[in-house]
């Protein structure tokens, strides 16, 4: 009688276990797709029209957002690259850009560059050392890493350097002068600005900064480059 007792019991236990696990899956399925949903709902729209588009979220970083630019221009995959690696032109497009220079350049497609910011009362000058890789993909699309590399070079004393904690640009052809651009991307301003003065001048800049691409990179010498390492949609 005592076996048969047992034997139920472990019966009932493992019959139990193979009923919570299904549970817990299900759950865990639901959860994980609960996360993709308000992922995706969590972005804040700060301003968009049917060409150019500018959204924001919370990020996991003390006074610091997140922040997805989108465009759609007139432009060959070549063209864009070579407009952005053009450093004498980047103050022309990028807001409030001083200066912006190469310092080094590992490979075609990969190089360090700094780029001064002006300052702006209460806000000093800053600077922003960074590394940029570029790769383009088997459905034609390019993107480009970007991560920190304040190490590549002394930092200069009359600026604070900011810190690039995530970038990354993806640039989808939508047809053989059109292309889709997403810039993504987390900066640590550093200095302990406040973000109710940081996030209007940082999501006005960058819209500042697509409208300027939007009307500078159509009309740039570069569109008349090849790149043999980027194959254009045809």
């Amino acid at each position: 009688m005592p076996q048969a007792f047992n034997l139920s019991v472990i019966f009932f236990s493992v019959t139990y276990l193979r009923r919570l696990s299904y549970c817990l899956l299900i759950s865990l399925l639901l959860l994980n797709n609960n996360v993709q949903a308000n992922d995706l709902s969590s972005w804040n729209i700060w301003k968009q029209n049917s060409e150019l588009s500018v959204f924001y979220r919370a990020s996991q970083y003390h006074d610091v957002i997140e922040i997805k630019a989108q465009a759609k221009v007139n432009s060959s995959l070549a063209g864009f690259i070579y407009f952005i690696e053009d450093f004498k032109q980047v103050p022309h497009w990028l807001d409030n850009v001083e200066s912006a220079k190469c310092i080094s350049q590992s490979s075609r497609n990969e190089s360090v560059f700094i780029t001064r910011f002006k300052g702006l009362w209460p806000i000093s000058a800053r600077e922003i050392v960074a590394n940029s890789r570029y790769w383009q993909n088997e459905d034609l699309s390019i993107e480009i890493a970007v991560k920190d590399a304040s190490n590549a070079i002394e930092k200069n004393q009359d600026v604070i350097r900011m810190h690039v904690l995530s970038a990354h640009w993806t640039i989808v052809p939508m047809s053989a002068d059109r292309i889709a651009i997403t810039y993504q991307f987390m900066v640590d301003p550093k200095g302990n600005i406040p973000l109710w003065l940081t996030k209007p001048m940082t999501l006005n800049g960058i819209w500042t900064t697509l409208h300027n691409i939007q009307s500078q990179l159509p009309q740039s010498k570069w569109q008349q480059q090849v790149n043999d390492d980027i194959q254009e949609m045809q």
